[in-house]
Formats: C-alpha cells, structure tokens, sequence
C-alpha cells in the first residue's frame, strides 16, 4: 500500500507561505501516488525471508535542478524494501508531470510505502 500523507518543508503551511499552494502540492503527491502504486513490486527476498515495513521518500523539486530527486527519509530495516521503494518512486517521479502551478518553485513531499505480505497476494 501506498500512503496517502504528504509534507512540505515545515508541513503543508509553511509551503504555502512561501507561494507553493496546500491544493497544488495535494495534486501532485497524488498523481505521484497514483503512478508509484502502478509500478511498485515486492521484492522477491523480502517475499521469501517474510520482510515488511514502510519506508519514507520524500521527492523534491528545486527550480534550479533537472527534475525531481529522491531521498529515502525513513528506512524499512530492510534494504531490498528500501531499494524498491525508492526506485519506484524516482520512476514515478520521471514520469508525472509537474501542474503549472508549481513549475518553478520549490517544495518537497513525502511518500509512505507500506510492504506487507497480505497486500502482495
């Protein structure tokens, strides 16, 4: 599963203080969601030794960077989760398009993914 949270540097407020709007980042944390949920796979050694966790991304755009970069914030324990996680999300993030609104402007959001085994079935 993949959470449905999102953050900003000093939470959703201060994003918005600084010209980067609450709604804005909303819409593209979810679009990001929806594109990573399509290309997340349990890692065939976590499936076998029984791992699980969540493990924390944060993507974030800079006006003076390429494109988005990637950073695992939090760590399942696990490193083929952790790998997993963040390869999804960079592939996710190389492919959703940015809403006009925050083309140009930085900010950042988090992205929870839960590993479970149920949810592998």
């Amino acid at each position: 599963m993949l959470s449905d949270s999102t953050a900003a540097p000093g939470g959703g407020q201060a994003a918005a203080r600084e010209g980067v709007g609450a709604d804005d980042l909303r819409q593209y944390r979810v679009a990001l969601a929806i594109a990573a949920r399509r290309l997340k796979r349990y890692p065939p050694l976590a499936r076998e030794r029984g791992w699980e966790g969540r493990v924390e991304v944060a993507v974030s755009v800079s006006a003076w960077q390429r494109g988005p970069q990637s950073s695992l914030v939090h760590s399942s324990g696990h490193a083929a989760l952790d790998e997993q996680a963040l390869s999804m999300i960079e592939k996710a993030a190389a492919t959703t398009m940015l809403p006009e609104s925050l083309k140009g402007r930085d900010f950042r959001v988090l992205l929870p993914i839960e590993f479970t085994l149920e949810d592998d079935q």
